[in-house]
């Protein structure tokens, strides 16, 4: 009788299943919803492991005598707080960090300008606090404001000038409420890091808002269909490319200048 008939494998046909290591405790645990806004910050830590936990990415690694947790969440409220509880359930830091690129509501921001907001809202009408940070230095150009979180991307200057004046907020995300929320719950530190990807007077090409799917990456024939009705997107798709890596390189310095304060 041969191995198919008895339910063996032949040794090649065998799958090996990888285990993620047991989880780190961290001083500190990041929430992203990109790889791109954390990748740079990755590259400066020490010692780091990738592996996935509940189907989302976890990066850790070390900054000076700090232990830190990565997972990049995805995009959305939801897939914000499933990656919070991730890290707490797992790595219990007493720090948590929502950290990314957002836009600017407030015309006095602009474009790769560092923002930690004193208060982060939602529609909903919920307040969070934010953890003051001090001994930052200039390197931040906004160490206050009001940091809005909405469930759609908010592409139109006109759209953004309409909620900066309902939400009286600076800047909008689409997960840091999320993360607030969970970290309020359970009474751990929260922070939001954020840089400026668009400015107040900038519209967005009206494609961004179908073109990701919720883990960040891009659907590729929703872009390819982007191109083919409208074919000057692809420069604006290749200039939003370009500035979102600048604007990462920035928020990378302010993160570890964080981790290197961040109180334990």
């Amino acid at each position: 009788m041969g191995p198919h008939a008895t339910g063996e494998r032949r040794p090649e046909e065998r799958v090996e299943r990888i285990v993620a290591p047991a989880p780190v405790p961290a001083d500190v645990g990041i929430v992203a919803a990109l790889p791109l806004e954390v990748g740079d910050l990755v590259d400066r830590l020490g010692k780091v492991r990738k592996y996935h936990a509940a189907t989302l990415p976890v990066i850790e690694g070390e900054h000076h005598d700090k232990i830190v947790a990565i997972v990049i969440a995805g995009v959305g409220r939801a897939a914000a707080r499933q990656a919070t509880e991730l890290l707490l359930a797992g790595h219990r830091p007493s720090w948590i960090i929502a950290a990314g690129f957002a836009g600017a509501l407030d015309p006095a921001m602009g474009r790769n300008d560092l923002v930690l907001p004193a208060e982060v809202i939602d529609l909903e009408g919920r307040r969070f606090p934010v953890e003051p940070l001090e001994s930052l230095g200039p390197v931040v150009q906004h160490a206050r404001g009001r940091l809005v979180t909405v469930d759609r991307p908010v592409l139109e200057a006109q759209a953004k000038a309409e909620l900066h004046r309902t939400a009286q907020a600076n800047l909008v995300d689409m997960e840091s409420s999320a993360v607030a929320a969970v970290c309020a719950e359970r009474l751990v530190r929260f922070l939001a890091v954020r840089v400026i990807s668009d400015d107040a007077q900038s519209d967005l090409p009206p494609e961004i808002a179908t073109l990701l799917t919720r883990s960040g990456s891009y659907r590729v024939g929703a872009a390819v269909r982007a191109i083919w009705n409208r074919p000057s997107s692809l420069k604006d798709f290749w200039t939003l490319h370009e500035r979102a890596i600048e604007a990462a390189d920035r928020l990378a310095k302010l993160l570890t200048r964080c981790l290197d304060h961040l109180p334990r």
